[in-house]
């Protein structure tokens, strides 16, 4: 059943084989050929019959020849090729956020190597307990212990 559906669903190419099946598929292209022709032209007739504008105008005029079109292709590829050049050798960025480093101006700079290497090898500030805090304050300096914090307390 699901086959059936999908054979009416999926067209198969016509591939003519023979000669006789080559000769009819040409005929009928050539046929369709003539009918599109036969509508341009009574397309044509009604419009010159009612004055209207031509839909279909003709081509007069000289044809192009090959050096005539070598010689307008090169043009229009010069000046694209000129184009790609000025655009490349032009020290300006294209695009929206080009040449910003962590998403913009918002973010923090980016930290060199050199002071990555002076905050591994710095001497590490220790964050101290409640408990110390209450020493730290006794003399001195209130945010680290020292010798005068320890005279205190002995005295104590």
């Amino acid at each position: 059943m699901r086959k059936k559906i999908l054979e009416l669903l999926i067209p198969k190419p016509n591939v003519p084989i023979t000669k006789k099946e080559k000769a009819l598929s040409k005929l009928k292209i050539l046929q369709q050929k003539t009918n599109a022709s036969k509508a341009k032209l009574s397309q044509t007739q009604f419009e010159l019959k009612n004055n209207k504008p031509l839909t279909f105008k003709s081509n007069k005029g000289k044809s192009e020849s090959n050096r005539e079109a070598y010689k307008r292709i090169q043009g229009e590829n010069t000046k694209v090729i000129k184009g790609m050049l000025d655009k490349a050798t032009e020290k300006k960025a294209n695009g929206g956020r080009i040449g910003r480093r962590f998403g913009g101006d918002t973010m923090p700079k980016r930290k060199t190597n050199v002071q990555k290497i002076k905050e591994t090898f710095a001497p590490k500030k220790k964050n101290l307990s409640p408990k110390q805090m209450k020493i730290a304050k006794l003399a001195g300096n209130p945010n680290k212990i020292d010798g005068a914090d320890f005279k205190k307390l002995r005295n104590r």
